[in-house]
């Protein structure tokens, strides 16, 4: 079954501080495995899914390539040359408590994701899944220290 891991944290477990973007404000090394045939590429969005964030979107990469099976700890930053950032990372930061931050991980059928730097969630969505050929998810919390 496809999955999305991190060696920083487990599924549903508190990231560390220093991905906050009040912090290092740098991006958790990300693995994944078990690819569906044909995936050509991936596409990963980070998102704050408490109710009151509703969807804000910390992270958008597309045009990852089919023969990567992770992203080390800090690649954000538009200095890479294994995929595009749509929107720039930027850590988690709740305005109080603690929130749940998605990732979800696309394996596509296409080797580039028809969307430009900037673009909307919605918009990543819809593409992404016009050419979805499998998703998986991994959450993070993250609470906000005084």
């Amino acid at each position: 079954m496809f999955k999305l891991t991190s060696p920083a944290f487990d599924d549903g477990q508190e990231m560390g501080q220093k991905y906050g973007k009040k912090i290092q404000n740098v991006s958790p090394a990300l693995e994944w495995d078990e690819v569906p045939e044909g995936t050509r590429s991936f596409a990963l969005e980070f998102v704050d899914i408490h109710p009151v964030a509703t969807n804000f979107v910390h992270w958008l990469v597309a045009d990852i390539g089919p023969q990567i099976s992770s992203i080390p700890e800090g690649a954000a930053g538009g200095n890479s040359s294994v995929f595009t950032e749509i929107k720039p990372y930027e850590g988690p930061f709740p305005p109080s408590g603690t929130h749940d931050y998605q990732f979800t991980l696309y394996a596509l059928r296409t080797d580039r994701l028809d969307v430009r730097p900037g673009a909307k969630l919605q918009e990543f969505r819809k593409a992404a899944e016009q050419n979805l050929l499998s998703k998986t998810a991994l959450i993070g919390k993250f609470t906000k220290i005084k």
